[in-house]
């Protein structure tokens, strides 16, 4: 049985140092103390690289900073995928943002996981995020899933935030296959790359991280109706059809680890995006495994369908 114990935190900067020191003190709290920490920090002009050293400092785990390639989060985030140390000996991946604070046993509770399923080859643990403000003040949590996790879903949706992910060496290796441009999101890759391989996704309904909400978020909150209508203008623009064009390229990249099944459903839905007419699109994806989680995101995306935007 492979050792699961000791989780390598995979840390994106950028200008971070207004959060940076409370996410990194939200490190030192963690239960679980078997942890290294990696950084790769994209050209940061403010104190963020002082917060680091001054960490590395502090702490007796191991933290290396890295130069970034200055392209981005998604860029950065594979650039700490390439640099992750330990594939060798089986170990844990979490990736981590610089401006949330972590619960104390964040680590302690994906560890645990990973430990009682750690005969099954991939494993993506996961789960619910508390929104905060730039003070912490509690503004509600991200939404449950009402579908289990599958590849059918990540062909055309993300689950969870980066920020919950703690993934096993199988998942990373997958993910080492797939450059940064074939990817949307450094996390909406990640479960794509588990669930192709077959992986066993747990999605954790208590959250263990704060999410802090402020108008430098990349990402940030997507729920409610109001968020759910948002998404049609990615679907009238053109934009969702360039992400799923971006999904199947990431699936190419890993083609011959793909299952049987995964195989299948991504031919499936390929050959369903080339079908000229709106009604035989629809009639694929209707009988087909790839939905999206809620009723009126799923309708959203039958509409993107039809109308050949998917």
């Amino acid at each position: 049985m492979p050792d699961v114990t000791t989780v390598h935190i995979l840390l994106a900067t950028f200008n971070g140092g207004r959060f940076l020191a409370q996410q990194l003190a939200s490190l030192a709290r963690q239960t679980h103390t078997d942890w290294t920490l990696t950084v790769s920090d994209d050209g940061s002009d403010d104190d963020t690289q002082a917060i680091l050293t001054g960490f590395a400092r502090q702490v007796p785990q191991t933290v290396t900073v890295l130069r970034g390639p200055g392209q981005g989060v998604t860029q950065n985030f594979f650039h700490l995928i390439g640099n992750a140390p330990g594939l060798e000996r089986g170990d844990l991946y979490a990736f981590c943002d610089q401006d949330d604070v972590w619960l104390d046993d964040k680590l302690a509770r994906a560890v645990a996981w990973h430990s009682a399923h750690a005969t099954r080859p991939v494993r993506l643990y996961c789960g619910r995020t508390q929104y905060v403000s730039e003070g912490l003040a509690p503004l509600g949590t991200s939404r449950t899933l009402r579908r289990p996790p599958g590849f059918g879903n990540a062909l055309v949706q993300n689950i969870a935030s980066g920020n919950t992910m703690v993934m096993d060496a199988a998942v990373m290796q997958g993910l080492r296959l797939v450059p940064a441009s074939h990817s949307v999101w450094h996390d909406w890759t990640t479960y794509l790359v588990a669930t192709a391989l077959g992986g066993t996704v747990q999605f954790d309904d208590t959250p263990a991280l704060l999410y802090r909400q402020h108008a430098s978020n990349v990402i940030g909150a997507n729920e409610g109706w109001r968020a759910q209508l948002r998404r049609l203008g990615p679907v009238l623009t053109g934009r969702y059809r360039q992400w799923s064009d971006t999904n199947v390229q990431a699936m190419h990249d890993v083609q011959a680890l793909l299952t049987p099944v995964a195989a299948q459903c991504l031919k499936d839905f390929e050959h369903m995006r080339r079908q000229p007419y709106a009604l035989q699109r629809l009639a694929l994806l209707l009988r087909s495994p790839v939905r999206r989680q809620g009723v009126l995101s799923n309708a959203v995306l039958a509409l993107a369908v039809c109308l050949g935007l998917a």
